[in-house]
């Protein structure tokens, strides 16, 4: 797996480390989240924006954003930072921390629980460290490189065999449309699978780290989607394939065997 080389502020933590990384970075992502629950109590007040066709974003997005970046600044130092909302790069030597601070953000509007916040830390195009928090359903994932997955803090077991109830998610966007991706949701049905479509990268993907779904593919979201996932769904046990596809484009695949 990869190694990354991310030091608190004080010097006393790398992700080398393990566990001890991610608890600075669980605490982040839990204030965050409760930040994020906040505004679902006065969505009515929420301002927002199409930024392109049914793609949204809210001042939420833009509070959680801020805040994630203001506190990793302040525990980790002044990183490179990309986020869904405020931009940013990874230089050349792809690292730093990607955001996603309200993924599903359709969903999160219509009041739907099927939404969740991404920071995950890429050491040279790698997934070295991430959380994801789930805010509506009270769940907190993270890993690092060698920890297992950790759900609400706490070290998980490999999750157990399924059973006969296979189901596989598939995601959508302006790069792979919906129609395009009809012929990969009907090879999965034709291997058993139902096929189900969430709207929300981050929301699938922790859901399968848990050993809810058999697994999550899709073509053409933005990094901020998949830079604490990929760790997490490697550490829970899953086969990941991961990358860019096309300039600010990336895939995942990550299935149960």
């Amino acid at each position: 797996g990869q190694s990354a080389t991310l030091a608190r502020k004080d010097g006393g933590v790398t992700v080398n480390s393990g566990t001890p990384a991610l608890e600075p970075l669980e605490r982040i992502i839990q204030e965050a989240s409760d930040l994020a629950l906040s505004w679902t109590r006065r969505r009515e007040a929420l301002v927002v924006d199409e930024k392109s066709a049914g793609q949204f974003a809210s001042s939420a997005d833009l509070d959680v954003e801020a805040m994630l970046r203001r506190c990793l600044a302040e525990e980790f130092g002044d990183g490179r930072i990309i986020g869904e909302e405020m931009g940013g790069d990874l230089g050349e030597g792809i690292t730093g921390w990607a955001l996603d601070p309200i993924d599903g953000t359709s969903n999160f509007l219509l009041g739907l629980p099927l939404w969740g916040i991404s920071a995950g830390y890429i050491e040279k195009g790698g997934s070295a460290l991430g959380a994801i928090a789930l805010p509506e359903l009270g769940l907190l994932l993270s890993a690092a490189s060698g920890t297992g997955l950790r759900v609400n803090r706490i070290a998980q077991p490999r999750a157990a065999s399924r059973g006969p109830v296979k189901i596989m998610a598939l995601g959508e966007n302006d790069f792979e449309p919906g129609p395009e991706t009809d012929a990969r949701a009907q090879t999965f049905r034709d291997q058993g699978y139902a096929v189900v479509r969430y709207r929300c990268a981050v929301f699938s993907l922790a859901s399968a780290a848990l050993g809810r779904l058999g697994g999550y593919v899709e073509r053409g979201c933005g990094l901020w989607d998949v830079a604490a996932a990929d760790i997490i769904c490697r550490e829970a046990g899953m086969s990941v394939e991961a990358g860019q596809i096309a300039p600010g484009r990336y895939g995942i695949d990550a299935r149960w065997a």
